[in-house]
């Protein structure tokens, strides 16, 4: 049992807290309907902070701190905590503020989970037209489950690592046409970093210890979210798997089968497509499917697996400058919102050449470290039959420093540098 006074001590504390963020490019819009907004994402991507985001943005434009309320429910002194004591924390809330029991009020609750039946709460809130954020990773329940719980209560807002845009912030910067000496060559190194380094916030605010954390996120993920969460026990499988996942640029489960069999790894063809499944679940891992009708045909074909975030390409050993590039066009894409297999696929034409990426009657995105002269001919072509194939104009081709417009076959082809398509220059 949670005491009131424990409680009133927690309801203070929040107002007191002036929480330090970065703002994140995230919308949020509460809805005029009664449901609570979901934050989703991988681990440490920043859910915490744009809950306190939310709070500075909503104070800042004139309402009462009072009217707002954060509760983190891995707060020790909440251990144990119970539907009753939520019931308790809100009598004690309307104690402290009783005019605020008529009117319509923010709650913001993090890592929720851990308060068994936490979504009856949330619904009693709502019932009272109240306002509700909620957020939760662990392996009780993970972060994408956490809308499933509310039963079509809730809007889900995803939360990924940062953008370059979000890394030149935290660094400073901001985004401009024209830039000084001193100012280009501090965003070029920092480019350099993101690619190799990702943007998870920790990595980017502490640089000196980046890999270590890296390591602790990959571990929490194994360990946590996938071993307590599933029960998983081939923990040697999980971690070759995944390091398969990080180098491969195209792979199934019965190729993983076949190449950890190979190594002498006794895993089950079944298990194995478990565990890519628990890793996508995770929200680490995003297997990219080709843009086919016949779902046997998409299944036969295969995945592109692409990380949440470069860092674990990184310190997991991946240095090929194409597969990071390719890798980093992805997680911007899906920071810009596109679902993959929904809205984005890959492609390969009747010929067999591929196109990395195709945003469904929008866009073709071929990715190259560098267009030259042996790989020129093949990465147009691509692009070119694809385009006459799927009925889309729009052809774009990122590297990681040219910028052009290229003309052929009666089509024009822009190439861009990994900078300004980033930044949207």
């Amino acid at each position: 049992m949670i005491e009131k006074e424990v409680w009133g001590r927690i309801i203070k504390d929040h107002l007191e807290h002036r929480a330090e963020v970065i703002e994140r490019d995230v919308t949020v819009k509460f809805p005029k309907t009664p449901r609570a907004i979901s934050i989703i994402g991988p681990r440490r991507a920043g859910k915490t902070y744009l809950m306190f985001q939310l709070i500075n943005r909503l104070t800042s434009g004139g309402l009462p701190r009072e009217k707002t309320v954060y509760v983190n429910f891995e707060d020790p002194r909440l251990l144990g905590a119970e539907l009753k004591d939520l019931l308790t924390f809100l009598d004690v809330y309307y104690e402290m503020f009783p005019e605020n029991a008529r009117g319509e009020c923010h709650f913001f609750l993090d890592e929720v989970q851990n308060v068994p039946d936490w979504e009856r709460f949330v619904r009693f809130l709502l019932d009272r037209n109240q306002r509700v954020v909620v957020s939760g990773s662990s392996s009780k329940l993970l972060s994408k489950e956490i809308a499933t719980s509310l039963r079509g209560r809730s809007l889900s807002v995803r939360v990924y690592p940062f953008s370059f845009r979000e890394v030149l912030r935290a660094n400073g910067l901001k985004v401009e046409k024209f830039y000084s000496t001193y100012e280009k060559a501090k965003i070029n190194k920092l480019l350099r970093e993101y690619l190799h380094w990702g943007g998870y916030p920790e990595v980017v605010l502490n640089p000196h210890l980046r890999a270590e954390i890296l390591r602790e996120i990959i571990d929490l993920t194994i360990y946590r979210d996938i071993v307590e969460r599933w029960g998983a026990e081939n923990l040697k499988a999980l971690r070759l798997l995944l390091r398969m996942l990080a180098f491969s640029s195209h792979l199934s489960a019965s190729k993983a089968y076949r190449n950890l069999k190979s190594l002498g790894i006794g895993v089950g063809k079944a298990t194995v497509a478990n565990y890519i499944e628990y890793f996508s679940d995770s929200m680490i891992l995003h297997p990219l499917r080709p843009y086919v009708k016949s779902y046997k045909l998409q299944e036969r074909m295969g995945f592109k697996p692409y990380l949440v975030d470069n860092g674990l390409l990184k310190v997991m050993g991946v240095e090929d400058e194409g597969r990071l590039l390719e890798n980093l066009v992805f997680t911007e894409l899906l920071k810009r919102g596109y679902e993959p297999n929904g809205e984005l696929f890959y492609y390969v034409t009747r010929n067999g050449r591929e196109v990395d990426f195709v945003i469904k009657g929008r866009e073709l995105i071929q990715v190259t470290a560098e267009l030259h002269e042996k790989n020129r001919e093949r990465e147009l072509r691509a692009l070119i039959e694809a385009g006459r194939e799927l009925g889309i104009g729009k052809l774009t081709i990122v590297t990681l420093e040219q910028d052009d417009v290229v003309k052929t076959a009666g089509k024009e082809v822009k190439v861009t540098s990994l900078k300004k398509w980033l930044l949207g220059l």
